[in-house]
C-alpha cells in the first residue's frame, strides 16, 4: 500500500511535490481537516486582501506555476491553485458571493497585499509570456473585474513611476505638483468608468 501523500494547496513549493505535474497534484485528494484549515487560511488571506485576481492556470507546469508565485509572493502577495468550491466559501465567508462566474474550469487566485496595479502589472505579463496562462478577472474596492479591466488596471503607472512624476514635479511651479496629487485617486475610477461606457455604447 502506497502511502498517503498530504498536499497542502496554499503552497505546492513547500509540500515536497516539485516532482509532480500541477494537473496531477490538483487531483490529489484533501482529508476534511486540511480542507477546514485551507477555507480559514484563504478566508484570512482574503479578509485581508487589497485585491484579487484570478486566472485560469490548465497546461502550466510546475516550474512555470512556480515562477508565477515567486514573482507575485516577491511583492508581498499570495499565489495559490485552489478548488473552485473551498475559495467560494472562503469569499462567501467575506461576504463577497459575485464572483461565481469566474469560478469555473481551473483556478488560480492572486491574493493581493500590496498595490493592485503592480499585481495585475504580473498578471498582464504572464498573459503575455505563456499561452496556458489566461486572466479570468478579478475583485477590487466591491467590484468584479473583466479581464479588460484587470489588464486597464495594468496600465495605470505605478507608486514608483507616480513618486518619480511627483520629485519632477516638485522643480515645477507649486499649483502643478497639487494637480499631480488631486488626480491620482482617481486614476483608477477613471479607468473603470471608461471600460464601462465603452462596454454600454457597443
Amino acid at each position: 500500500m502506497k502511502k498517503q501523500v498530504a498536499y497542502n494547496a496554499v503552497n505546492p513549493a513547500e509540500t515536497g511535490l516539485n516532482r509532480y505535474q500541477p494537473e496531477l497534484i490538483r487531483r490529489l485528494k484533501l482529508k476534511k481537516s486540511d480542507k477546514i484549515a485551507l477555507v480559514n487560511d484563504l478566508t484570512e488571506k482574503v479578509s485581508k486582501a487589497n485585491a484579487l485576481y484570478l486566472a485560469n492556470y490548465k497546461g502550466l507546469n510546475y516550474n512555470e506555476l512556480n515562477s508565477i508565485r515567486q514573482a507575485l509572493k516577491g511583492q508581498g502577495n499570495d499565489f495559490r491553485v485552489v478548488k473552485n468550491r473551498l475559495l467560494r466559501i472562503a469569499l462567501k465567508n467575506n461576504k463577497i458571493e459575485n464572483l461565481d462566474a469566474l469560478l469555473v474550469d481551473q483556478t488560480a487566485v492572486a491574493i493581493v497585499f500590496d498595490e493592485p496595479t503592480t499585481a495585475a502589472k504580473e498578471f498582464k505579463k504572464f498573459d503575455k509570456e505563456f499561452k496556458s496562462f489566461e486572466i479570468k478577472g478579478g475583485y477590487l474596492d466591491g467590484k468584479v473585474l473583466s479581464k479588460e479591466e484587470v489588464i486597464a488596471l495594468a496600465d495605470i503607472p505605478s507608486r514608483e513611476e507616480l513618486l518619480a512624476k511627483m520629485l519632477g514635479s516638485m522643480s515645477a511651479p507649486a499649483r502643478n505638483f497639487v494637480s499631480l496629487l488631486a488626480n491620482i485617486p482617481r486614476s483608477l475610477l477613471n479607468v473603470l468608468n471608461a471600460i464601462k461606457e465603452k462596454k454600454e455604447n457597443n
